[in-house]
C-alpha cells in the first residue's frame, strides 16, 4: 500500500514536471515564431537593403571617379584632336599644304619649284581615306632638291610621294625632280562624292582611297 502511494506521488511529480516542460517548450516556440523569426526576417531585409544601397554608392563613386578621370583627360584629348586634325583635316585644304611646301622650298635658295593640281584624280587606291593628287617639279642642286623632298615628306600633313623621277638638268650638278604627291584628308559625310564627280567647290574627290 505504501509502495502504491509512493508511485502515485512520483507520478504526480513527474506529471507536473512534464507539464512545466511542455508549457516552457510552447512558450519558447511561440517566442521564436512570434518574436525572433519576424525580427530575423526584418534584419535580413535590412541587410539586403544596406547591401543594395552599398552597391549603388559604389557605382556612383566609380562613375564619379570615371567622370573626374574623363574630365581631366579632356584637355589632352582636345590637344590630340588638334594634332590629328593637322595630320588629317576634315577637308582637302590644298592651299595650306601648298603654303607649307613653298615655305619648305624657300629654305633652299637655289631650288625652284612648281606645284599644281593633277588633272586626273589618283587611281589605283582603295580605302576610307581619300586623297588629292598634286604634281611637283623641283629644279636645283641635287643636295638642295633632296632636302626639299625630305622636308615636304616630313610635313605634319599626311602625304605620300608617288612616281618620283629625277633627271639631270642643263647646269652642272643640277637636277630636275618630278613627283606626284598624295595629300590625304577625312571628308565630312556630306562632302563625299563618287569617283569622277566633283564636290560643291568644283574639286574632284574620291569616295574611297588607299592610305
Amino acid at each position: 500500500m505504501a509502495a502504491r502511494t509512493s508511485v502515485r506521488k512520483r507520478w504526480a511529480v513527474d506529471r507536473q514536471q512534464l507539464l512545466i516542460l511542455l508549457v516552457a517548450a510552447v512558450m519558447m516556440t511561440s517566442f521564436v515564431l512570434l518574436v525572433c523569426w519576424p525580427k530575423q526576417r526584418e534584419l535580413t531585409a535590412v541587410d539586403r537593403a544596406l547591401e543594395h544601397e552599398g552597391d549603388l554608392v559604389n557605382r556612383k563613386v566609380l562613375a564619379r571617379n570615371e567622370g573626374v578621370y574623363i574630365s581631366a583627360r579632356i584637355p589632352s584629348l582636345r590637344m590630340a584632336q588638334g594634332v590629328f586634325s593637322r595630320h588629317l583635316p576634315p577637308e582637302p585644304r590644298v592651299a595650306e599644304f601648298l603654303e607649307a611646301v613653298a615655305e619648305g622650298v624657300a629654305a633652299e635658295a637655289n631650288v625652284t619649284h612648281e606645284i599644281k593640281r593633277a588633272e586626273t584624280p589618283p587611281s589605283g587606291l582603295s580605302g576610307p581615306v581619300p586623297a588629292v593628287a598634286l604634281r611637283l617639279r623641283l629644279t636645283g642642286p641635287f643636295e638642295g632638291v633632296y632636302r626639299c623632298l625630305a622636308t615636304i615628306e616630313g610635313l605634319e600633313r599626311l602625304n605620300r610621294f608617288r612616281r618620283v623621277r629625277c633627271v639631270r638638268s642643263g647646269s652642272p650638278g643640277w637636277v630636275v625632280a618630278e613627283a606626284e604627291i598624295l595629300v590625304f584628308y577625312l571628308p565630312a559625310p556630306d562632302r563625299q562624292t563618287a569617283p569622277g564627280k566633283t564636290s560643291n567647290d568644283g574639286r574632284a574627290t574620291l569616295k574611297r582611297a588607299r592610305a
